[in-house]
């Protein structure tokens, strides 16, 4: 998935997220990256590393319905699910 898309679900996603789920994602988007985006922006591509972190996070603590529940929200809100 490109990053700015990642980027655009995360968008979506910021209002839902509780405490814990925040501090997730804004530990991975503020993480030192030690490759350069190719075809995003540093911001989308930071965003979408924080996503990205966010998911991972929640897949390896076994939040699975709470993942199914935020991807599903953000796939509908940018449009990709209806």
């Amino acid at each position: 998935m490109k990053a700015e898309t990642q980027a655009n679900l995360i968008k979506a996603l910021t209002s839902y997220l509780n405490e814990e789920e925040l501090t997730v994602y804004k530990r991975g988007r503020n993480a030192k990256s030690a490759t350069v985006a190719k075809h995003a922006t540093v911001a989308d591509y930071r965003m979408a590393t924080g996503f990205e972190a966010l998911i991972g996070w929640l897949f390896l603590s076994e939040q699975f319905e709470r993942l199914t529940e935020l991807t599903a929200l953000a796939l509908r809100e940018i449009g990709e699910l209806t």
